[in-house]
């Protein structure tokens, strides 16, 4: 797998909206966060924040953007403005080969799984990570360890502590007790569920596979865990690591859609962590990935907290 090289001080960002439209205000706060906070400098096109329907404009416009931020000499980084619904659609007119001979930061979540799954299978390590319309809503913890990730200063992650900004997440529970390493792959749930059968999935063969989810009802989380599993996608992993599964709720009828994640993964045979705070919530911390991680999952009396390790982190 490629890391690219660390964001610096003054380094430009092209910003681009490859699936949904997004807030403008929302917009501008998190440009400011970059300029301001991150000392980079985003560049994006004039069209930017255009709108068809529930799309940021046409498929045309989109994969121009794709094509004009790839394509950029100066641009050390690519970030998305939101997700929403639209990502895959762009899917067959994104060749990953320029950004594996000139790798840049590719940053995004939600929808834009779509295109972190295309980046992966072809080698190149990314960030999942908060879109420009968050960045203004992050907590100051998770916006000190994102920038650890960008500019490759988080240190070594230790086995036995909490992890430092930017070398690994702490879970709140261990849902099957165990250790592993490999890649750390996934996303969207939904979305890795509907790019079964795609040319576009990165192979999950010993890889820590990371889910989180937003406003799927538990029937919707099951049949998306199913699909996976009757693929034989879950089958191949080392590991679960289970992030925000956020406003997945049916009290009335089928209950929590955590519980649904839980019982879907538990008999993996696999350590299995949830609670990670990176997902759908204003606490989106940042994941790298395509690079190696390892997973901690303490049986109840071995001490430390579940806890998901970067051994690599995002950057060469």
């Amino acid at each position: 797998m490629i890391r690219p090289p660390p964001l610096a001080p003054g380094d430009v960002v092209r910003v681009i909206a490859p699936a949904g439209p997004f807030d403008t205000a929302r917009f501008e706060r998190g440009l400011a966060v970059l300029r301001d906070r991150l000392g980079l400098r985003p560049r994006f096109r004039e069209d930017v924040a255009a709108r068809a329907r529930y799309l940021a404009g046409p498929d045309p416009r989109r994969a121009a953007e794709w094509l004009e931020a790839v394509q950029d000499e100066e641009a050390s980084a690519i970030f998305c403005a939101r997700g929403g619904y639209g990502a895959m659609r762009i899917l067959p007119t994104i060749d990953p080969r320029p950004l594996l001979a000139r790798p840049k930061l590719f940053m995004g979540f939600s929808d834009v799984t779509a295109i972190h799954a295309i980046l992966n299978r072809s080698g190149l390590c990314t960030v999942h990570g908060p879109g420009v319309a968050q960045l203004a809503l992050l907590p100051e913890e998770a916006l000190d360890h994102l920038r650890s990730l960008l500019f490759g200063e988080a240190p070594r992650p230790k086995g036995d502590v909490l992890p430092e900004p930017g070398a690994g997440l702490a879970g709140t529970e261990t849902v099957r007790a165990g250790r592993a390493t490999g890649p750390l792959l996934g996303g969207n749930l939904t979305l890795l569920s509907h790019l079964v059968g795609t040319p576009y999935l990165p192979s999950f063969d010993g890889a820590i596979l990371f889910i989180e989810d937003v406003g799927e009802a538990p029937y919707r989380l099951d049949r998306n865990l199913t699909q996976l599993r009757l693929a034989g996608l879950l089958e191949r992993v080392v590991g679960v690591a289970v992030g925000q599964v956020t406003r997945c709720d049916d009290v009335e009828a089928d209950g929590s859609g955590l519980d649904v994640v839980r019982e879907a993964v538990l008999d993996l045979g696999v350590p299995v962590v949830a609670g990670l705070p990176s997902g759908h919530e204003d606490s989106n911390f940042a994941l790298p990935l395509g690079s190696r991680a390892t997973l901690i999952a303490p049986a109840p009396g071995d001490g430390g907290v579940p806890r998901l390790l970067f051994d690599e982190g995002a950057t060469a």
